[in-house]
């Protein structure tokens, strides 16, 4: 839908500078600004042409928060941590281990089930990084299915809760590998729901968080001289893993955090020729509220980053995006609005192909919010996916 709006010379102006600048105006630039080059500013409005979600492996090691739990019987968000102390621990060499807590502080919470939320720890079986780990690593050999602790709480915001009865039998292996290289390696612990239980998502604070909130693994133990004394270890490294346990069947247009689900969507702009300048260009999706989970942990933003072409469904320029933020619209929805003026400007001066734009979450390596959208197929088309550009044109 295209429509005219008012006309505007640049004669007088460039009149006024001329004359400005001397005495005498030069004829130098006077035969650049066409008398006839009249520029028209207008409007087009169009609605998508399609849209698709999909599921890519994001790395979360370095997020603000250690995903845990279960919102459904497909999916499972898993923590990771292994602790390193700064020093060697001569300490416990020959010493009992009277007992050790795993401790971690709640710093998340989506959709918690009733309290007490049963949390199992494993020992994790195989060699990881918090720089790489993500779903596509994760095998069935990665944790062990022995339990080797528990955690059982209500989980509330910032409460700090403590493992029952961790094996001090794992932990003295864990010990044994850091002060004896030649004993077998030791991977660290891996945290998650009992089996079948939805415990909703609570998430827990990194390595790399505040002091005092940080994981922390605290040993009791006894000297070969019968004295009592503990350790407290705050170090390592951490990280989480979501995954579905059956493919997932994707079928609604929206973006989630933690476990990587983004869209993509398109909009024909074949109809702007010559090449149009765009002033503004804004995209709106309305919210499909009662689909959508928010916590309230995290921004309430999305991004839309230029989709590039090749086979790659996720394939993105990094360096070319827009936030969206929410708002109500005019008829009382919750809609996101974004200005991608530079993309469609790319796309109608042909500096990319039109492969429309990826959707994701704003902060989708640390929390797990889910927003859904109307589609471009919605039979309520005031609902559907929308494109407005203002541009000038001759």
């Amino acid at each position: 839908m295209m429509k005219k709006l008012s006309l505007f010379s640049c004669i007088a102006y460039f009149s006024f500078l001329l004359l400005g600048c001397a005495e005498k105006p030069k004829v130098i630039g006077g035969g650049l600004v066409d008398p006839n080059a009249i520029f028209t500013t207008a409007e087009f409005t169009t609605l998508s042409q399609s849209d698709t979600t999909y599921k890519t492996s994001i790395t979360t090691g370095f997020s603000n928060s250690n995903l845990t739990g279960r919102i459904n019987a497909n999916e499972e968000l898993v923590s990771m941590f292994n602790f390193i102390p700064a020093v060697i621990l001569d300490s416990l060499k020959g010493a009992r281990l009277d007992t050790v807590e795993l401790r971690l502080t709640v710093n998340y919470q989506m959709i918690p089930s009733a309290p007490p939320i049963v949390f199992e720890v494993h020992e994790i079986k195989q060699s990881w990084s918090e720089s790489s780990f993500n779903s596509d690593s994760l095998t069935t050999s990665t944790f062990g299915s022995a339990v080797v602790a528990t955690f059982s709480d209500s989980m509330n915001y910032l409460q700090q809760v403590k493992t029952k009865n961790l094996d001090t039998a794992v932990v003295r292996r864990w010990a044994e590998a850091i002060y004896d290289t030649s004993k077998p390696k030791f991977y660290g612990f891996a945290l998650q729901a009992t089996s079948g239980a939805n415990t909703g998502i609570i998430g827990f604070s990194t390595f790399s968080g505040t002091s005092g909130y940080t994981p922390t693994l605290v040993i009791k133990y006894t000297t070969n001289y019968n004295t009592h004394d503990s350790l407290i270890i705050a170090s390592g490294q951490d990280s989480y893993v979501g995954h579905f346990l059956t493919p997932p069947v994707l079928s609604k247009f929206e973006v989630r955090g933690a476990i990587g689900v983004r869209s993509k969507i398109k909009f024909d702009v074949s109809k702007l020729l010559n090449k149009p300048i765009v002033h503004k260009a804004t995209l709106t999706l309305t919210v499909d509220t009662a689909s959508s989970i928010r916590s309230g942990f995290s921004p309430d933003s999305v991004v839309a980053l230029l989709a590039l072409s090749n086979s790659v469904i996720d394939s993105t320029s990094g360096n070319i995006y827009d936030y969206g933020i929410k708002k109500i619209n005019g008829g009382g929805n919750q809609v996101y609005e974004f200005t991608i003026t530079n993309v469609v400007q790319r796309w109608i001066n042909g500096i990319n192909l039109n492969e429309g734009l990826a959707l994701r979450w704003a902060a989708e390596s640390g929390t797990s919010d889910k927003v859904v959208f109307y589609r471009s197929s919605d039979a309520d088309s005031t609902k559907r996916p929308k494109l407005y550009i203002l541009y000038s044109n001759k």
